[in-house]
Formats: C-alpha cells, structure tokens, sequence
C-alpha cells in the first residue's frame, strides 16, 4: 500500500477543519452613546442608559439587525464638554463605532454636532433640546429623535393660559446654560405673544448643579407670583422642590413644570398638588390612552423588573434613539459593513417611528416633530407618587416654527386665536 502524500493529507484536513469549523457571528454593529453617568444627572442618564440596554438585548435576542448584533460603548457626560468631545472623537477617528447617539446636555450636543460633520459619523442626538442646532447650522450627518424646545415649552405655554385664564403674573428659574435660558425664552415668548397682559415679575439662572436654592426662593416667596415656571431637571429638579416645598413656597404660586415628568416617581408625595407637568413628547408609562398597546406595556413591564421604577421620558427618549437606528438599518441596509453608515443616513431622512404612545416624524431640517402631553399632579391611592389628571395632547403643528424660521420670529406670528384650536385638559 502506498504511503499518502504528506502535504496532500495535511491539506485535505484543513480544508475538512475549516468545514466543519462553526459558523462565526457577524460582527457587531458599534454604537457610541453619551449620558450622565455619575453626578446630579445620573438620575436622567442612568435611567436612559438602561433603557438602551434593555432595547438591544431585545434586537440582540431576536437575532440582530440582519444577522449583526449590535454593541454599545458608553461615555459619561458629567466628564465634561471637552472630555466628550475628545471620547467622541477618539471614537470615531479609531473605527471603533459605526454611529453615535449623542447628548443628554444641550452643551454636549452643540459642542459635537460640527465635530460629527466634520468626521461624517452618523449621529443621532437623543435628549438634548436646544434650539440651536439647527438654526445656527446645517447638518448632513446630526440627526435628533427627541422634541426641542420651542414644541414642549410652546405646548406648556398653551396648556397653562386654557387651563388658567386669570393668570397675571409668572416668574421663571431656569438652569444657567443653553437648556434653561432656551427654554425660557422660548416659553416666555410664546406666553407674551398669546397673552401680553400677563407679566414676568422675575427671570432666574441658577448654576447647573446648584445645591441650595435659599435665595432664589427667598425672592420667590416674596413675589408670590401665580406661577413659577421651571425646565431644571435631574438632581437640580428634585433638591428645589424639596427644599422650596419645606418652605411652602407652592401654597401661593403653582408649579409649571415643562420637563418634570421625570421627577414625579424620584420625589414621591413631595412632588407639589396641582403642579402643571409636561414631559417633552407624548410619552408617559401610565398614558391611558396606550392601555391597549401590547407593545407599550411590555416596555414598561421590562424596564420595571429590570430597574425596580417605571420609565420617564429621558427614558423613552434613548429607546426612541435606538429604535431610530434599528428601523433605518432593517429598511436600508443590505448587510455589507460598505454600506451601514449610508443605510443609517438614508433610513433617518423623513423617519416615521413609533415611539411607543405615538408617532413622530422627522422633518426635512433633521428634527423630530411630535405631540406634547401635559396633565396636572394629583394624588392616587395606593401610589406613593403623583399621577397626572386633566391630560392633552396638544400637537405639533401648534407648537413649532416652521422649518427655517426662528421661534423669536415666529412667535411675532402668534395670536391669542391659537388658544381657540387648542383642546380641553380630559378630566
């Protein structure tokens, strides 16, 4: 009997290993995402952070976005703006991310939309709301999900003069960046074009992270004005209210909160009685009108038994960012790693999303257009935090500047006639 070749045995059974070889797992789709990590804003960012996680472990669960899993790499906004910046940029110029979902902070967000241009990343912006953006520049590549702030603070404005005719005094305080002025200005606005009678009696900037607020209710408590109107969210939130609730600073002002959805569950009954509350979008996890989505309900189901609390909008903010990636991957793209950064790009122009209790839609400028839900705080029994009663759902079309007109200008355009097209708060 012949002796078999050598270098023919051994090449016949590398070619048989690598038959029998298993099937190697696509190669991840890497996502860079923001947030606060640590510090006051934790108990925005954290929350979201989860939020994303439990998204992709349902995309990862069910086989990926065709066939690729996809993989997140976080970064801690309370670093700072520079420090972002660089991780962001350190990021993406290593090829270690194929896209980024960027900024909690609106500073975070203004500092890396031109660096994102710069280096063409896909990037979707998932909470910050300034309005900037996109009126101080034009983006290929910077895409948002979230609302902004002319829609949710136009919308609070809205809310508060129907349910509060006799209004005739407010006073605002507002976080010391281009979130809190953004958004007082923007309410301010919108509250001097529908109503020019009522007057503003004080404008307050506090630091961001702030942790004795003794002056400003102070002077607050001394003004006794009708409303007090707020957009400090986080641990700035939550240590004003309490420390302005110990000293009954609501019993002669009512509380106008635009963004305080999200502190509800955080400050329990300390949350004020009769608060106005909005929650920059349509998305509330005790919405009754989203009873019968199965879908909805087992958001919330999962994130519950993950976290131990119910989501907020910052929450459902970050899975809207996720799902936005996971819809334009699974419309446009075919599977070729070439070709994910354009698929992304194309699937995010003129998205339509199911957010969960609604839809949105982006628009040609790459801003996200949907409704703001505002309702009232109010005790439930067996709850140890404040429901909301009195619910509208007031849309955007009501509540957002055309695209390429400013809300300074366009609030010239305004008229107390709009309040006529605006419903009535549900009982």
């Amino acid at each position: 009997m012949k002796l078999i070749d050598k270098r023919l045995f051994s090449a016949v059974l590398g070619a048989a290993f690598t038959l029998w070889q298993p099937a190697q797992a696509a190669e991840p789709v890497r996502i860079g995402v923001s947030t606060y990590l640590s510090g006051a804003g934790a108990v925005f960012g954290v929350p979201a952070q989860q939020a994303a996680r439990l998204q992709v472990e349902k995309i990862n669960s069910a086989g990926g976005i065709k066939g690729a899993p996809i993989e997140l790499i976080f970064i801690d906004e309370n670093h700072g703006v520079d420090n972002t910046v660089v991780e962001y940029r350190s990021l993406v110029e290593s090829g270690k991310v194929d896209a980024m979902i960027i900024g909690l902070s609106s500073s975070i967000c203004l500092a890396v939309a031109p660096v994102a241009e710069q280096l063409k990343m896909p990037t979707m912006l998932w909470d910050c709301g300034t309005e900037r953006i996109y009126t101080d520049a034009k983006y290929e590549y910077v895409y948002r999900t979230s609302d902004y702030t002319p829609s949710n603070n136009v919308a609070t404005a809205l809310y508060m003069l129907k349910l509060m005719p006799e209004i005739k005094t407010i006073a605002g305080i507002n976080q010391d960046y281009a979130f809190g002025r953004d958004n007082w200005a923007a309410f301010r606005g919108a509250v001097q074009a529908l109503r020019p009678d009522v007057k503003i009696v004080a404008e307050m900037f506090p630091k961001l992270g702030t942790s004795d607020y003794s002056t400003e209710i102070s002077r607050l408590s001394a003004l006794r004005p009708d409303v007090i109107f707020t957009t400090l969210w986080g641990g700035d939130m939550n240590t004003f209210v309490k420390q302005a609730s110990s000293r009954a600073l609501f019993r002669n002002s009512r509380l106008v909160a635009a963004n305080g959805e999200s502190s509800m569950q955080q400050l329990g009954k300390a949350f004020p009685e009769g608060a106005i509350v909005g929650m920059r979008g349509d998305s509330w996890a005790f919405n009754p009108a989203m009873a019968g989505s199965a879908e909805h309900r087992a958001f919330v189901t999962d994130f519950e038994k993950s976290t131990g609390a119910y989501p907020s909008f910052p929450s459902y903010h970050m899975a809207q960012a996720v799902r936005a990636v996971q819809q334009a991957l699974e419309t446009s793209w075919d599977g070729d790693r070439k070709t994910l950064q354009a698929a992304l790009l194309k699937g995010w122009n003129g998205l339509e999303l199911n957010d969960f209790t609604g839809q949105l839609k982006i628009r040609e400028d790459h801003q996200a257009m949907e409704g703001q839900l505002l309702g009232v705080a109010t005790e439930k029994s067996g709850q140890n935090f404040k429901t909301l009663k009195q619910l509208l759902v007031i849309p955007p079309e009501l509540t957002s500047p055309p695209v390429g007109v400013k809300s300074d200008d366009w609030f010239k355009t305004l008229s107390p006639e709009v309040l006529q097209r605006v419903g009535t708060p549900s009982e």
